[in-house]
Parts: C-alpha cells; structure tokens; sequence
C-alpha cells in the first residue's frame, strides 16, 4: 500500500510540475515558450531559433544545409574532418558562392554546414561578403545595405567571445521592409 501511495503522491507532484513550469514560462518568457516566431502581416513566416532557405539573390543567403533546414531532420553530415565527401561539399559550397556573390571570397560560415543544420545565423562578415550581389541584383545602395547589417547584427557575448552575427529571417525582413519603401517612391 505504500508503494502505491508514493507513486500516487509523485505522479501528482510531477503534474504539478509540469503545469508550474509551463504556467511560469508562458507568463515571463512568453516568446521563448511558444518557439520564438517571427510574423509579418499577421502571419507567421518562421522562428528566430532555426534557419530558412533563401534562394533569391536579392535576399542575404544563410549557411548551408544537408537537410535543406527541415526542422524535423536536425543535423549534419557527420563526414570526418579529411573525407572526400566533405571536401567535395565545401568545394561545391565555395564554387556556388563565388559564382553568386561576383567572386568575392565566402567566409567560412557560408560554405560550411552547421552543427544542426538549421543555423539562423550568419557572420557579420558573411553578411557583408554578399552586399555587392544583393546591391547589384535589387539595385539598392550599398551603404543602405550596410546600415541594416550593422542594425540588426548581434555583439559578441560579453563584447570578447565568438563574433558579431546576424539572424538571416530579420535581417531579409529588413530588406523587404527596405525594397517596399523604394518601390513606393518609384
């Protein structure tokens, strides 16, 4: 009997728990407990938390993914450090960048996959190895560009680790909200 009073007692004290937990993060950290989604025009377009595919050369392109950033297949290739494979798709990575972004050099972001393969981020200098396509294709400015990335870009944490980076989504955003003001004023 008193075994079934403790199971009893933990599987109340567990719904407890739970009911707590998501009570507490839906009222202070209300954007992070429903996955951090990004809307426009009152619809949901994406989340900050896992990256999209742009293909549209006059949008920044993110890192890229073996699983074409399908949230439901997180992860990489896992080919080791000295694989053919991998060399084979960074090469093919580094051509297709090249070709786009009128032989500038890519940084290393963009030509390689990251850990999940739903990064969405990129560098700040990944961000600024593609303003000359995009300023060429949407027919913007290039400082008007270089405003936005330096707007949206993200510090290093505590101003010492990592880099400066930049969510592809917001920073896309921008640009649309950048390409609807000119096309007014056409």
């Amino acid at each position: 009997m008193t075994g079934i009073r403790v199971c009893i007692v933990t599987i109340i004290l567990t719904i407890i728990y739970v009911a707590l937990s998501v009570a507490i993060t839906n009222l202070f950290f209300h954007s992070n407990s429903t996955g951090s989604l990004i809307k426009s025009e009152g619809k949901i377009i994406g989340s900050k938390l896992i990256g999209q595919d742009f293909k549209n050369d006059i949008f920044f392109h993110g890192r890229p993914s073996l699983n074409f950033y399908n949230g439901g297949l997180s992860g990489n290739s896992e080919f080791s450090h000295f694989s053919n494979e991998l060399n084979n798709a960074v090469t093919v990575n580094y051509n297709r960048f090249k070709e786009l972004n009128q032989s500038k050099e890519p940084d290393l972001n963009l030509i390689t996959e990251s850990a999940s393969g739903l990064d969405p981020h990129i560098t700040y200098k990944g961000a600024l190895s593609q303003i000359d396509r995009i300023a060429h294709f949407a027919n913007i400015d290039k400082k008007e560009l270089s405003k936005i990335i330096n707007k949206k870009a993200k510090p290093r944490i505590f101003g010492l680790y990592g880099e400066k980076i930049i969510n592809v989504l917001e920073l896309n955003l921008g640009l649309k909200e950048i390409y609807a003001k000119t096309s007014r004023s056409r």
